[in-house]
C-alpha cells in the first residue's frame, strides 16, 4: 500500500490540511482585523496571536498543496501504532481541557505547571534519562514562572488566584 493512497492525500497534495489551514488563516485574520476596534493595549495579544496564526496557517497551506506537509510520527500501519497516536491525541485535548477548567479553580500557576509536565509527557517519546528528565522538568518550572510573572507583572493581566496562587 503506497503512503499517498488516503482520500485527502492526492498526487502527494494534502487537499484537506490546505482546507483546515485556509479556515484557521481566516480565523486569524477575522481576530487581527477585529482587534482594531480595541483600544491600542488590550489589542496587542489578539492582533499578535490573530497575525500568527493567519500567517503560518498560509504558510502551511502552502506546505500541504507543494506536498511538503510533514506526516504525523505515528502514520505507522499497524493498529499499535494508530492506537498510541489517537492516544497521544486524546491525553493532548484530556490535559488542555483540564487546564481551562481547573485553572480558575485552583489557581493558574498550579495548574499551568501540572498541564505543561503532562504534556511533556504526553509529547515525550521512549523514555527520558533522569538527567534528561530534570532538565525537562526545570525548563517546564522557568518558563511557567517566566510567563506568569510576565502575565502578572508586566502585562498586568489579573490572573485568577483560586486555591492557591
Amino acid at each position: 500500500m503506497s503512503q499517498n493512497s488516503e482520500p485527502a492525500v492526492r498526487g502527494g497534495r494534502d487537499w484537506a490540511g490546505a482546507a483546515g489551514s485556509v479556515l484557521f488563516a481566516g480565523v486569524g485574520a477575522y481576530v487581527f482585523l477585529t482587534s482594531f476596534a480595541m483600544s491600542p493595549m488590550a489589542a496587542m495579544f489578539p492582533r499578535t496571536i490573530g497575525a500568527a496564526m493567519a500567517v503560518l496557517s498560509v504558510l502551511q497551506v502552502v506546505a500541504s498543496l507543494t506536498g511538503r506537509s510533514g506526516r504525523s510520527l505515528e502514520a505507522g500501519d499497524g493498529v499499535r501504532a494508530q492506537a498510541d497516536g489517537l492516544g497521544r491525541r486524546l491525553s493532548l485535548v484530556a490535559i488542555m481541557v483540564g487546564w481551562a477548567f481547573l485553572f480558575p479553580v485552583i489557581g493558574i500557576f498550579v495548574t499551568s505547571f501540572l498541564a505543561c509536565i503532562g504534556l511533556m509527557f504526553t509529547g515525550t517519546f521512549g523514555r527520558p534519562t533522569s538527567l534528561r528528565l530534570s532538565i525537562y522538568l526545570a525548563v517546564v518550572f522557568v518558563m511557567v514562572v517566566f510567563f506568569y510573572l510576565l502575565m502578572s507583572n508586566v502585562l498586568n493581566i489579573p490572573m485568577p488566584r483560586g486555591l492557591t496562587f
